[in-house]
């Protein structure tokens, strides 16, 4: 009877780890919208400061689900620093980004994050990656170059800073596969989220924009959806394994599409859906090689976009 009732729950707790994912990524897709839409008005260090602060707030309150105060001791501060720093960088470089580019080629190179991650992967953590997914890595940076240059002009300089991001993106995927087994996911946010507060915090003063009303609200906004969206998302993976859970990440695509043209009445080309397409193929082969190898995918929780 026991293993009946645990055969029987897995599924239903599959499909709310699923929802939780798919949740996460649409309100993660909001929180790009109104980076981008402030973006023109605000500096990239205030963004920072508004994403950062007011995502404390749900932190907190997700706190006692977490085993309260106990749940942001780290056992390597050296690594949760490491962390800190590259994410915050890559958000620094991403939303500038993402502010002076179409919305969906952002989020397109954004995705190929993994790629970068398999690649470091191997000299930094000794991996051993085998000709398929080194060959589906080469397919995925071809979408990628599609990606990055839809009108055949070449590689824009934002593009470039996008492609920067993914890599620190990456470079944090790698870190994380040893601090994952470590700290909670919990201690990971925090120490996180603090930093893009403390960085934020210091060179905001420099280029403060006072805003309007109801910018204030936008920009806090940012962070609360961010904080929200960073629980979903840490729930959907204690619900159910990365490998059912990870794809639900190109559902972001999705969302990039109508959000992209309903706000910012932009449509992606061709040759950007294409370059999408070919990175999510790409990315899914190489998560069902490393499932199917016994390795554990590093899933950075999306704080970054």
């Amino acid at each position: 009877m026991p293993a009946a009732i645990t055969a029987a729950a897995a599924p239903a707790g599959y499909g709310r780890g699923i929802a939780c994912q798919v949740t996460a990524i649409f309100l993660f897709s909001i929180m790009g919208v109104l980076v981008k839409g402030l973006g023109d008005h605000y500096p990239t260090s205030q963004i920072i400061f508004f994403r950062s602060l007011p995502a404390l707030i749900p932190l907190m309150l997700y706190l006692p689900n977490q085993g309260g105060w106990r749940a942001l001791a780290t056992k390597r501060p050296d690594l949760q620093f490491l962390r800190a720093t590259i994410g915050v960088l890559s958000m620094f470089v991403g939303f500038y980004a993402l502010a002076n580019m179409d919305f969906a080629s952002y989020v397109t190179i954004s995705y190929s994050a993994p790629l970068f991650g398999t690649l470091l992967a191997i000299p930094f953590l000794g991996e051993k990656v085998g000709i398929r997914r080194i060959s589906a890595v080469l397919i995925g940076f071809s979408g990628v170059v599609l990606a990055a240059a839809p009108d055949g002009s070449g590689i824009s300089f934002y593009a470039l800073l996008a492609l920067a991001a993914a890599f620190a993106y990456g470079c944090i995927m790698v870190v994380m596969r040893k601090l994952g087994t470590i700290d909670s996911s919990a201690a990971t946010v925090f120490y996180f989220t603090l930093a893009g507060v403390i960085l934020g915090g210091v060179l905001m003063p420099f280029e403060w924009v006072t805003p309007e009303p109801m910018d204030l609200a936008l920009l806090a906004g940012v962070g609360v959806i961010g904080g929200v969206a960073q629980i979903f998302m840490t729930e959907a993976f204690r619900q159910a394994p990365t490998a059912v859970v990870a794809p639900f990440d190109y559902t972001a695509m999705i969302w990039a599409v109508p959000l992209g043209y309903l706000v910012f009445d932009s449509v992606p080309s061709g040759q950007v859906i294409a370059g999408a397409a070919i990175i999510a193929g790409a990315g899914l082969f190489i998560l069902y090689r490393e499932t199917k190898l016994g390795l554990k995918k590093p899933r950075l929780k999306r704080s970054s976009l």
